[in-house]
């Protein structure tokens, strides 16, 4: 699978999860954002919503779009610009064939942590948990510079090598191949053949809204599957709302007596989630940390 993108090349947009409105003008600035940065860029069919539905076409339609993208040999790279809650209706209508056939890197964020799961569990091929608005956020001329590093200076497998901050709050070192991803979205996939297996896996986990009760919740979840217990670590991201309230120690606090008897180590990081300074991180990728 070639992954580092040349000079020229076509990266795809495409909007699997809830519509973005017609009256946005963020399509058109990642659009000149990615022209700036000198590749070519095509549109799916399914990225602005479609009349009073916040969906940008049918679960079909966006399923379709996205095996059309994974097909183009023109389109190197595919970017997923949405987020919200309907990413995972179209996981019945992906062709698996056609993307082990035709990888390419996928790259999304927040709710298509169903996406990026899913495509690596059902094809072995790696996906990348990044959010391109970042490129015309508060944080654009470090991002765009991270951009060419991550994507375009060197293949995509070098990703690997961790360009975020991270500390320890249990434990050091860990090695596995890294799944997960907004913790609500990843929890949409249990019980489904979708579901990564955990086993000597690197579990990551970030949140956009939720406090410490909602967070708590969902943790549980986890905990009560057995899911955690089969971990090889954890990576926590950013949890938004908890760190607008100035409650990272209780999220520490829960998540460290809520894993007590597991052995694994826990590591943490404010550059990976949804945050403007937000870094890339490679889903189904065997990572390192130190």
């Amino acid at each position: 699978m070639k992954t580092a993108l040349c000079l020229g090349d076509t990266v795809g947009l495409i909007a699997c999860s809830d519509g973005r409105e017609k009256e946005s003008t963020i399509v058109k600035e990642i659009v000149d954002a990615l022209t700036m940065l000198g590749l070519k860029v095509k549109l799916a069919q399914t990225i602005f919503r479609k009349g009073d539905s916040p969906f940008s076409g049918e679960a079909t339609e966006r399923a379709n779009e996205l095996m059309t993208m994974f097909q183009d040999e023109k389109i190197k790279m595919i970017f997923d610009i949405s987020g919200g809650d309907s990413a995972n209706q179209i996981l019945p209508y992906l062709d698996e064939e056609v993307i082990r056939k035709n990888p390419k890197p996928f790259v999304g964020l927040s709710d298509l942590s169903v996406l990026l799961n899913a495509i690596y569990v059902r094809t072995q091929v790696p996906t990348f948990h990044y959010q391109i608005a970042n490129l015309v956020k508060e944080d654009a001329s470090t991002q765009l510079n991270l951009f060419r590093k991550w994507f375009m200076e060197k293949e995509v497998d070098g990703a690997k090598d961790i360009t975020f901050q991270y500390r320890w709050i249990r434990g050091q070192g860990m090695k596995g191949v890294v799944i997960g991803g907004n913790i609500r979205c990843f929890l949409k996939l249990a019980g489904t053949p979708y579901m990564p297996d955990p086993t000597n896996k690197i579990l990551f986990l970030e949140s956009l809204g939720g406090g410490i009760s909602r967070t708590a919740s969902l943790l549980a979840q986890l905990q009560q599957t057995g899911y955690l217990e089969q971990c090889q670590g954890l990576l926590l991201g950013t949890f938004t709302e908890i760190r607008s309230q100035n409650q990272n120690h209780l999220l520490e606090e829960q998540i460290l007596e809520m894993t007590k008897g597991y052995p694994f180590p826990i590591a943490t990081t404010e550059q990976l989630g949804h945050g403007a300074d937000a870094h890339c991180l490679p889903i189904g990728k065997l990572l390192t940390f130190t």
